[in-house]
């Protein structure tokens, strides 16, 4: 489906996260690329012009908001969405017990979405810049008093141990990706839902005009969530995800909001995610 001139896809985090471990059943042909920020993920996108995964937003804790004004700011494109279920388990050395664990690392995402189970064992918290790199944190501090938060494809290294399994807040726990990269792909009769980024005037009813044109052409809304706008008090962007095929309807909806806002920016048109 995507042709690039390198078989390559970068995503945040090293070998065993949840980005790598999605490539891995999505693109098995490929090779990827792990970065430690989602900047060096966008930068390396950009500059090798290869593809990009990105996560964007979880069930629990709610857009990833850092990954979102990074694809901003970049003017990628967004190809497609996947969701997968995130399944998040302790794990310690192999000679580890729960009781007598004392600290958890992992990525502050992670750390989020399992936030009663580590209040309720009184556990301190360290951030590290991904999941799979808290596995390989605890190997190398050789402590059995620590743990990390990950994903349980970790259970067959005989090093570790699953202290304790499915320990998310709320056992349905998805974390939505984006794939990303720098050109602009044919659209075609599956690209059914768009991400935009709305900012409204600084006018009393902007925001309602531009919501009315969506009301007008009956488009359902699937995400609606504002955001401060940076060295700018009190402005607000406005993330805006909607479900549309018809690409006449399009242009007139592009025109019309861009007539009600100071900006109206299309991220990606792309198929919905296989749930």
């Amino acid at each position: 489906m995507f042709m690039k001139k390198n078989n390559l896809i970068a995503y945040q985090g090293s070998i065993g996260s949840y980005s790598e471990e999605l490539l891995s059943l999505l693109y098995p042909e490929k090779n990827f690329l792990p970065c430690e920020t989602f900047s060096d993920l966008i930068e390396n996108v950009k500059s090798k012009e290869i593809l990009g995964l990105l996560p964007v937003e979880n069930s629990i804790a709610g857009t990833v908001i850092e990954a979102y004004e990074e694809l901003i700011d970049s003017n990628l494109k967004i190809y497609s969405e996947h969701i997968k279920k995130i399944d998040h388990s302790l794990i310690g050395l192999s000679n580890s017990r729960l009781e007598e664990i004392t600290r958890v690392i992992s990525h502050p995402q992670a750390l989020q979405q399992c936030s009663k189970f580590i209040q309720n064992h009184n556990l301190k918290i360290s951030p590290v810049f991904d999941t799979a790199g808290s596995v390989l944190e605890i190997l190398n501090n050789n402590d059995k008093n620590l743990a990390a938060i990950a994903g349980n494809h970790f259970k067959s290294d005989n090093r570790l141990k699953i202290l304790k399994k499915n320990i998310s807040n709320h056992l349905e726990n998805f974390t939505r990706f984006f794939l990303i990269g720098k050109e602009n792909f044919k659209i075609n009769e599956s690209s059914n839902k768009i991400s935009s980024v709305l900012i409204s005037d600084d006018k009393p009813g902007s925001l309602l005009k531009a919501l009315n044109i969506f009301d007008y052409y009956q488009i359902n809304l699937t995400k609606l969530e504002s955001r401060p706008i940076l060295g700018r008090p009190w402005e607000y962007k406005f993330y805006i995800d909607y479900q549309l095929i018809n690409l006449e309807v399009q242009e007139k909806l592009t025109s019309e909001i861009k007539n009600t806002s100071k900006e109206f920016k299309i991220l990606g048109h792309y198929p919905s995610a296989r749930k």
